[in-house]
């Protein structure tokens, strides 16, 4: 009993002069995830792409973010094929070459910063913003039908129509999970694993008018996104 009240007292002069804990906990590195741009490298069903993003700190569990991209739109009935002693490249159907340019804004919200280390960032992001479409000839289409009958039409190959040029513009949005990982001061890096959904109300053309071709034209593009992400850290 004689170590009971000593202790009893001890602890509540601590409590009396212990200090609220602040609203947030600081973070456990010297990593700074202040503001900050990347170069993406992104894969999706359509193929490889590339973009660039910038996110600025809006609290210690909120970014503002900013991506631009470019990469393929395609129909998944295109499929390509080798030809010829040369190997030349020939898609049947293939009526036009499509790029998608998204320019989204969005939210980035960290998880776990209480637990996590700070070398190691969780988040989960959503974003949106307009998309452009630009498609232009894959072959030289002389009577304008639409249709490369018997595979007479000249092939134009992947710039040779761009004097062509039609543009769509439609609207696009995302949602992902991903993270931030990398004990440098400059540097870091990211990977983000979402899902992408661009809508075109004049639909983009990319198959044949053929009769036996169903939906020539797509208004919407959905397709699972792997990016990584290079990060260079501002401040």
């Amino acid at each position: 009993m004689r170590l009971v009240l000593p202790f009893a007292l001890l602890c509540l002069a601590a409590a009396l002069h212990a200090q609220p804990l602040p609203d947030y906990a600081p973070d456990t590195t010297a990593t700074a995830y202040g503001t900050s741009s990347a170069l993406v490298v992104r894969l999706d069903e359509y193929g490889f792409g590339i973009g660039t993003s910038a996110r600025t700190w809006l609290s210690p569990d909120l970014s503002l973010t900013l991506e631009a991209a470019v990469g393929a739109g395609k129909d998944a009935r295109e499929q390509q094929f080798f030809v010829g002693f040369f190997g030349d490249r020939v898609t049947p159907l293939k009526r036009n070459n499509a790029l998608l340019l998204p320019v989204h804004i969005g939210l980035e919200r960290r998880l776990f910063r209480r637990t996590v280390e700070s070398n190691f960032r969780p988040y989960v992001a959503a974003a949106g913003g307009p998309v452009v479409a630009f498609q232009w000839p894959y072959f030289e289409d002389e009577n304008g039908d639409g249709v490369n009958a018997d595979g007479g039409e000249d092939l134009l190959g992947a710039l040779g129509g761009l004097g062509d040029t039609q543009v769509r513009l439609g609207l696009g949005g995302s949602v992902g999970v991903g993270a931030y990982f990398g004990r440098g001061t400059q540097t870091a890096q990211g990977l983000r694993f979402a899902f992408i959904g661009h809508y075109f109300p004049n639909e983009v053309d990319l198959l044949e008018l053929r009769p036996e071709v169903e939906d020539p034209s797509r208004a919407w593009f959905l397709t699972p996104v792997v990016s990584f992400h290079l990060v260079r850290l501002l401040d």
